[in-house]
């Protein structure tokens, strides 16, 4: 199983087999076509950029995704960057917009809404030196991490097991409040592994029942199939960075 660091150890060198999954077409049998590739900005026209950059960066001692997104963090570092490696601001700036995606986001657990309904426990995981969104997840990715943390910090393991189960679920850091997030929380579908082993007919459906249910029926909430397959397919890429075990 892969911890919850590994994407961060990723090579420049596999940059191709990077964008190659975020670009390839996935065919339905009903004829529509799921492409992942709505949040990322690279192309297969920028391959070639991409390769081609490889070795410039090397050359200064830049050879992961991650020590990549240091290096451009800011403007300032990204035209010293261009200045020394000869790269187009153009090409860096694709290429840490699309990294800075593909990596899950290290945020403060004080910022995650969802949780804060868990404030005091959130202040004792502070107290034990667990303070952001990855960390959290990193220390409670099995059950028996969970039970060992849970014993560790006085925390009850059901308490555990939702605070990471959010952290999880919002590993992007985005649209955490998020109507439609919400509602696929809070129906059960809680994790990239229920989202993976789903169908969008069956989310689509559950959805509504939820909206009909809860009376949200006045709002067009109702996900399209091409959205919920975009998730599906999003969840199956990114459960092979890592995932949490339920």
């Amino acid at each position: 199983m892969n911890g919850v660091f590994t994407a961060y150890d990723r090579i420049l060198d596999e940059i191709a087999d990077f964008y190659q999954k975020l670009n390839t077409p996935i065919h339905y049998p009903d004829g529509m076509v799921v492409v992942i590739d709505t949040i990322y900005w690279g192309r297969v026209r920028h391959y070639s950029s991409f390769m081609n950059a490889i070795p410039h960066l090397k050359i200064q001692g830049i050879e992961k995704f991650s020590q990549l997104l240091e290096a451009s963090r800011t403007p300032g570092r990204m035209k010293k960057l261009a200045q020394q490696t000869g790269i187009s601001a153009e090409v860096l700036r694709i290429l840490k917009h699309d990294i800075e995606q593909w990596l899950p986001k290290n945020v403060a657990l004080s910022l995650l809404e969802p949780i804060q309904k868990y404030k005091e426990h959130i202040d004792q995981l502070t107290h034990f030196g667990i303070i952001d969104q990855l960390q959290m997840i990193s220390m409670g990715q099995t059950p028996l991490a969970r039970d060992a943390l849970a014993r560790q910090t006085g925390i009850p393991f059901s308490s555990i097991a939702e605070i990471v189960k959010c952290c999880d679920f919002y590993r992007t850091g985005t649209n955490l409040s998020h109507i439609r997030s919400r509602i696929y929380y809070e129906m059960g579908l809680d994790t990239w592994q229920k989202w993976a082993d789903s169908t969008a007919e069956g989310i689509i459906a559950k959805f509504a029942d939820y909206v009909h249910i809860h009376n949200l029926e006045t709002v067009r909430l109702i996900p399209w199939p091409r959205e919920v397959r975009n998730g599906i397919e999003w969840a199956r890429l990114h459960l092979g960075i890592f995932k949490v075990e339920w």
